[in-house]
C-alpha cells in the first residue's frame, strides 16, 4: 500500500512542479498528490492553474497526469504545502497475510493412507 510521508511522518497531500513533466508548458504549474487512504493516491492539477490549463484538451491534461503519476511512483521529488520534502513509500501490512504454523512430527509408517504405502521409507 502506498502512502505519502515526510521525515516526521505521513501526510495527506503533497505537490510537484509540472516542469518535471513538460518543461516549458507546465513550468510553475503545481500537480497535487493526495493520499486517500487504503493505498489509494489521487493526482490532479492545482485549482488555481485551471484557467491556464483550459487551453489544452482534456486528453492532453490526462496524459500529463498519467506521466506525473509515473514520475511520483518512481520517486520524483515532492513537497508538502508548507515546503517540506515528501515522497511515496510502500506501507507494510499490519499483519502478515500468511501465518507460519508449527510442523507436525514426521508420520510413522502406519500413518500412511491405503495406496500410499510405496512412500514408506525402509
Amino acid at each position: 500500500m502506498k502512502r505519502l510521508v515526510t521525515v516526521t511522518g505521513s501526510v495527506t497531500a503533497a505537490q510537484m512542479d509540472g516542469y518535471l513533466i513538460e518543461e516549458r508548458l507546465l513550468d510553475q504549474i503545481m500537480i497535487q498528490v493526495s493520499d486517500k487512504g487504503g493505498g489509494h493516491l489521487e493526482i490532479a492539477f492545482h485549482e488555481r492553474d485551471q484557467r491556464y490549463l483550459s487551453q489544452f484538451s482534456a486528453a492532453q491534461q490526462a496524459q500529463w497526469l498519467q506521466e506525473a503519476m509515473l514520475h511520483v511512483e518512481a520517486g520524483c521529488p515532492l513537497e508538502t504545502l508548507d515546503g517540506r520534502s515528501a515522497w511515496i513509500t510502500d506501507e507494510a501490512p499490519s499483519e502478515p497475510r500468511f501465518t507460519i504454523r508449527r510442523m507436525r512430527p514426521a508420520r510413522q509408517g502406519h500413518d500412511l493412507p491405503p495406496g500410499l504405502e510405496f512412500l514408506r521409507r525402509d
